[in-house]
């Protein structure tokens, strides 16, 4: 599915309209990169007119042809920027009704009033609406100006799936739900001769009444999670400015919610890089951590196989001076065991030499230059010695660290005489 958020390297739809305008439309997909269907694609999208054909040769004879206006965006019919988005028509008769207001009048025709007057019905095509009788004619003819102004701007209105809600607008995914009822007023009238006749706190002053104004209220569902914007009749503007401020407020929350798609692509891109930079720092301090080591790990090579040498040094020198002892004090003869020991004395010894692992190799046991290691490798091989017995370990470099990133001291025993102070 294609995502409804433009990219942000994509020119807008004003620059778009005006390069499209300026130069040919093959030359202009060359520059963007895509093919000539997919820039046609895109202008049908945005509902950007291109110049007809042969408009080019009369530019080339040096005539000036007239270039198709730039019809209102998709944004600018949904905020009712244009005249013909903002005109309030309600109908005059029962044919200009919506459909979903004809089927609003015949359920509240077919219901019957409540104790204070009003009429409550919902169902799957219409909206929920509580009236009085005497407002169901201008409720219906409200009902079907507002649906057929947000449908002009792109708001369509749709039926409910399920049979427990009711019909509601939706764009781009987005549920919205208006609700037409008509408050009920107390009204205060003075006691009927009857009623005088009886103790005054038994004397009817008052009684309640429907108000004979509508109230419009959207987003009052379950959806939203609140209790919804109402806008109601008043004697200070007239109805069909009422009704257009209804509509505004319909398409300003859809207007609303495709900036926040905007801003959320916007975030997730700027996540992104932040993402893919954090990455990269990542991998740059660990490829220098690995060449560290590396160069550690051959500089502790040499110290073990120094120390290795000499114990070979150590273990010849000690096996040369039993056979010397043996000799002199033997009139220079061994005896069989005497040999058997010396020559396994000597083998075990061989074995402590680096030479027999071959080291060094200058090629691979030297020094290196860590900008010519690859960044993912590979890294430059190491013996990784046994440790002779006679070795300490070398201790790893310390590491200094300040600031925030220094670990905190550890936390000091509470004092006794302030845990339990004397009272």
């Amino acid at each position: 599915m294609e995502s409804d958020v433009p990219p942000t390297n994509e020119p807008s739809r004003e620059k778009l309209y005006e390069l499209v305008w300026t130069m040919p439309a093959t030359k202009l997909a060359a520059q963007m990169g895509i093919s000539d269907v997919a820039f046609a694609k895109r202008c049908k999208k945005l509902n950007i007119p291109r110049p007809p054909r042969g408009y080019w040769a009369k530019i080339a004879v040096g005539r000036k042809p007239a270039k198709k206006p730039l019809p209102a965006g998709d944004e600018e019919k949904l905020l009712g920027k244009d005249p013909v988005s903002r005109r309030v028509a309600i109908p005059e008769n029962k044919r200009q009704l919506h459909p979903a207001a004809q089927d609003l009048l015949a359920a509240l025709r077919a219901a019957t009033p409540d104790t204070e007057g009003l009429v409550k019905v919902q169902g799957r095509t219409f909206p929920c609406a509580e009236v009085s009788v005497a407002l169901i004619d201008r409720t219906i003819r409200c009902l079907s100006s507002i649906l057929n102004m947000a449908e002009n701007r792109g708001v369509p209105f749709k039926k409910a799936r399920s049979s427990y809600d009711t019909a509601y607008f939706e764009r781009k995914n987005s549920r919205l739900s208006i609700e037409i009822h008509e408050p009920v007023v107390t009204v205060k009238v003075d006691p009927a001769s009857q009623d005088k006749r009886r103790p005054p706190w038994e004397w009817k002053t008052s009684h309640r009444e429907p108000s004979q104004k509508l109230t419009f209220t959207i987003g009052s569902d379950l959806r939203t999670r609140g209790k919804g914007k109402n806008w109601s009749e008043s004697e200070s503007q007239t109805l069909e400015e009422t009704l257009r401020e209804v509509v505004d407020g319909i398409c300003e929350h859809y207007a609303e919610l495709d900036r926040e798609r905007v801003r959320e692509e916007e975030r997730r891109q700027q996540h992104a890089e932040e993402y893919k930079l954090k990455q990269e720092e990542e991998r740059k301090m660990k490829h220098t951590a690995s060449t560290e080591a590396a160069a550690r790990q051959r500089t502790e090579d040499l110290l073990i196989a120094a120390e290795w040498w000499r114990l070979y040094r150590t273990a010849r020198d000690f096996i040369d001076s039993c056979e010397k002892n043996w000799r002199s004090s033997q009139s220079d003869e061994l005896t069989e065991e005497q040999e058997s020991w010396l020559r396994w004395a000597h083998e075990q010894s061989e074995a402590l030499s680096p030479f027999q692992m071959a080291y060094p190799d200058p090629a691979k046991d030297g020094e290196f230059d860590p900008a010519n290691v690859p960044p993912d490798g590979p890294y430059p091989a190491t013996r990784n010695f046994p440790r002779p017995p006679t070795m300490p370990k070398i201790p790893p470099p310390v590491e200094q660290h300040t600031g925030w990133s220094a670990s905190p001291p550890a936390p000091q025993t509470y004092p006794f005489w302030l845990r339990y102070p004397r009272r």
